[in-house]
């Protein structure tokens, strides 16, 4: 039996600090009472499993996943968004085992999508990537602490990240609701309007983009795309993903010249590529023989974005002269991938594997990727 030590209220974080169960802020007490309060909200057995990673033979329960949900501040109300991110998560596509540990020093960039963002209080406008929100902040912290506390992804343990990244505390929002005829993010991913889904990216820091001077689509997304193919970005030159969060004036300027959103993907995918020239002008080799295709397409150019696919479009953020953000993925393809899981209350089926739902078969876990 490990042995019990009762603590004052007063003496819970210091205790949690000495044993590096911390992200380096203060914590919740997680009381029993607490924790139980988390997983009433969901129909899943405390001993469930929400997912794991094989090649760690790690896995987090139900009950794991809601005592770190209380310890990162989350109101109760949340939990069925921090177990839907944290099944998207622990999806073998999402590469935890890279995404949480690699020297890249990725985030976890979670976006929800639906009505629930809103009756929980998630914040979707002014400085939605920023702080000040409880439930941003919250559910993308309960995120990391689960990757740090159940997966061992801390410093001195197996995080390895050279620099790190902001993010890694919480990086975290939802979306705002796009004007007709644009479709939300839940919808892009093939659920209905009335779900809520939360997406998952292994990301860099977000990117401001900043154009005040132009409506004109081509200039705005021109300014996006150049953000996009900055050689300094890992995935640049072997096609990797990117949430591209336009604020309401850019997205306005869009949607009122008749541009669909298909459109933007595919215009930002392929404007975003480049030369071999421009990689290598930037100080970056092109790889031969190596895990990485950098062999030139047809047009003689290498891609920033994988595909048109690859480019998630978000709407958020407040009013303001024209802002929008640029979030790319902290590896290519080859290696992450962004997930996206329904999220599901009291009287739903839990987790869900797409627009069809499934029971967990830890099968699925069995490891095929390549770590970064």
């Amino acid at each position: 039996m490990p042995e019990l030590i009762e603590l004052d209220q007063d003496q819970v974080a210091e205790e949690f600090f000495r044993r590096g169960w911390t992200d380096g802020l203060p914590v919740v007490p997680p009381t029993e009472r607490a924790v139980d309060a988390m997983i009433a909200t969901v129909d899943l057995e405390r001993d469930d499993i929400v997912g794991g990673i094989a090649r760690r033979n790690r896995w987090v329960s139900v009950e794991q996943a809601a005592v770190n949900a209380v310890m990162a501040g989350c109101k109760p109300e949340y939990f069925p968004v921090v177990v839907a991110a944290l099944a998207a998560s622990l999806d073998p596509a999402f590469n935890a085992h890279a995404a949480w540990t690699s020297t890249g020093g990725a985030a976890t960039c979670v976006v929800v999508s639906g009505p629930l963002a809103e009756e929980i209080g998630m914040n979707s406008g002014h400085n939605a990537l920023g702080a000040g929100n409880r439930a941003n902040a919250t559910i993308g912290r309960a995120v990391r602490l689960v990757a740090r506390n159940v997966f061992g992804a801390a410093v001195g343990n197996m995080d390895a990240s050279s620099l790190g990244n902001p993010g890694k505390y919480t990086l975290c929002f939802a979306e705002s609701e796009p004007a007709a005829p644009w479709s939300p993010l839940r919808v892009q991913q093939g659920y209905d309007v009335s779900d809520t889904t939360v997406t998952v990216m292994a990301t860099e820091s977000p990117r401001q983009v900043a154009n005040h001077l132009s409506e004109v689509p081509e200039q705005v997304l021109r300014t996006i795309v150049s953000a996009m193919k900055v050689a300094a970005n890992f995935p640049v030159g072997k096609g990797g993903q990117a949430m591209v969060v336009l604020g309401p004036e850019h997205a306005l300027a869009l949607t009122q010249a008749g541009w669909t959103q298909q459109q933007v993907r595919e215009f930002l995918a392929r404007e975003s590529r480049l030369t071999p020239e421009e990689l290598v002008a930037n100080g970056v080799p092109i790889e031969v023989n190596s895990q990485h295709d950098m062999a030139p397409g047809p047009d003689g150019k290498l891609p920033a974005m994988n595909s048109a696919d690859d480019v998630y479009l978000v709407t958020a953020g407040g009013a303001g002269p024209g802002w929008s953000a640029y979030i790319p993925s902290f590896a290519p393809i080859h290696h992450v991938r962004a997930v996206t899981r329904k999220v599901r209350t009291l009287g739903e089926a839990m987790p869900d594997c797409g627009p069809d739902a499934c029971e967990i078969d830890l099968s699925k876990f069995a490891s095929t990727s390549t770590s970064v």
